[in-house]
């Protein structure tokens, strides 16, 4: 008789603390804060004249590329500048493919 009443009381223990669990896993507040949270913009913050901290430095200009300059790009390799579209991407010529680059230009150097 007590070893049947312990398993009835233990199955029911079993049953209410997956019963909490379920609940937990539904209410959590790390879940709910991931759930509301929205993704990081890409915008800079700007700098607050009252901050101890320095300011960021100003971005450097894009570099200026001209149809016929030779260039390498860090996955690419060799090629030379074909096209060039007012400042938003230049069409350039590795050989055995052509490829657009659009500003800015961080893998792309002119030679």
């Amino acid at each position: 008789m007590k070893g049947q009443v312990r398993s009835r009381i233990l199955a029911r223990a079993l049953v209410i603390f997956g019963e909490i669990a379920d609940l937990c896993r539904e209410r959590s507040p790390a879940r709910h804060i991931l759930e509301e949270m929205k993704p990081a913009s890409g915008a800079s913050r700007r700098h607050l004249p009252t901050s101890p901290f320095k300011p960021p430095p100003p971005t450097p200009p894009a570099e200026r590329f001209s149809v016929d300059d030779q260039v390498t790009h860090d996955r690419y390799g060799l090629g030379v500048v074909i096209r060039v579209e007012d400042e938003i991407a230049v069409f350039v010529d590795f050989g055995s493919r052509q490829e657009r680059i659009t500003t800015p230009f961080n893998k792309l150097y002119k030679l």
